[in-house]
């Protein structure tokens, strides 16, 4: 029923957003001299369509816009330092609210800021240190990039700590230690981070870290990967935490990438369970629990991915209402990454009111 229904708009939204594909440039590196330091340049965009029902239940909306557009430098200023910074200006183009909240249904206007800025200290396998802004390690969906989902977009909660610590996307300001020992078998992520600094900065500092296990291949990049379409062995069992004065934040996942012979090429599979208590220190964050489970079987050579993802989270407080959400649909990867276009339908449930049903078509340009 949902895809019928909404199977004339998803189709046009999606000829919209093919129809301007162009193979993508070579990548733009910048070396000095001596080859000792470079400088590469990339870009992330994601143009998205939307259907959703309203609210109150009455209608839909439909939104053509720029999930995200970002721009990308990074490379090396010597042997063992690197760097990364980039910009984001999200739901570009996009009318946000209801009716209540924008009556006169303004569309996003846009506003550049700065996603990530952090500069790397490289040792080796078992020593690196962070600096600058970053994401806050946690749970696995919360540190994955938006640039290699497996979905269209993150679990509805994964991020849930991110606006009433005032932060964007779960980034902080911080330096981090990080390091793959035991010949890349364990992963160990520690930090101190600004948090919620309050009059003349006088709280304490926020300190957050994880470990994972990977009895075959790990995952070394600073952010995790979404998914390499079943082309790698990987199994990844971590647990984080997330702390700043009676604030409290844990989380227990697992990531499952598996090849396999025959017409499905792999499989990818993740679970993320996490636990949020504000405390007195962010009462805006009530106690609460979440789950995130999301799979794909890739088939045809990797090139075409049927996935669904499932998100829920509950209160401890009875009288918060439920919320849960699902999506299903298939990744069509052009190039990977770099090129793929992805539709999901699903329902969003928020208990006592409306059921939703979303749509959503994404075209992904990524070089980096």
């Amino acid at each position: 029923m949902i895809v019928v229904r909404y199977a004339g708009t998803a189709a046009l939204a999606a000829l919209l957003l093919v129809a301007p594909v162009r193979p993508a440039a070579a990548q733009w590196q910048i070396d000095s001299k001596d080859g000792k330091t470079n400088i590469k340049i990339g870009f992330l965009a994601q143009p998205q369509a939307e259907v959703i029902d309203t609210p109150d239940g009455t209608g839909q909306s439909t939104n053509i816009y720029l999930r995200r557009i970002r721009i990308m430098f990074g490379g090396k200023v010597a042997e063992k330092w690197t760097y990364f910074f980039e910009t984001d200006s999200p739901n570009l183009g996009k009318v946000l609210g209801d009716k209540t909240s924008n009556p006169n249904g303004a569309r996003e206007a846009g506003g550049i800021y700065i996603q990530d800025a952090y500069v790397t200290y490289n040792e080796g396998d078992l020593f690196k240190l962070d600096t600058g802004m970053m994401l806050v390690p946690l749970g696995r969906n919360h540190n994955q990039s938006a640039a290699t989902l497996l979905p269209i977009d993150y679990g509805a909660y994964s991020c849930t700590e991110s606006a009433p610590m005032g932060a964007k996307a779960s980034r902080d300001y911080g330096v981090q230690a990080r390091g793959y020992p035991f010949g890349q078998h364990l992963e160990y992520r520690v930090g101190v981070f600004a948090g919620v600094r309050g009059p003349e900065a006088r709280h304490s500092l926020r300190v957050a870290g994880r470990a994972v296990w990977y009895p075959f291949t790990a995952d070394t990049g600073f952010f995790y990967a979404g998914t390499y379409q079943g082309t790698k062995r990987m199994v990844g069992l971590g647990a984080g935490f997330d702390t700043q004065d009676d604030y409290h934040a844990y989380a227990v996942d697992a990531f499952l990438e598996q090849p396999l012979k025959g017409p499905i090429q792999g499989l990818t599979a993740q679970v993320n369970w996490m636990r949020f208590d504000g405390g007195a220190f962010l009462p805006n964050l009530p106690r609460q629990s979440s789950i995130l489970v999301e799979a794909g079987v890739h088939l045809l050579k990797g090139k075409l991915t049927p996935l669904a993802q499932y998100t829920r989270r509950t209160f401890d407080n009875a009288q918060t209402p439920e919320q849960s959400a699902w999506q299903a649909g298939v990744a069509y990867w052009m190039a990977g990454h770099q090129r793929n276009v992805k539709v999901t339908a699903g329902r969003l449930h928020t208990d006592g009111e409306p059921d939703r049903t979303q749509v959503l078509v994404q075209l992904q340009l990524f070089y980096f």
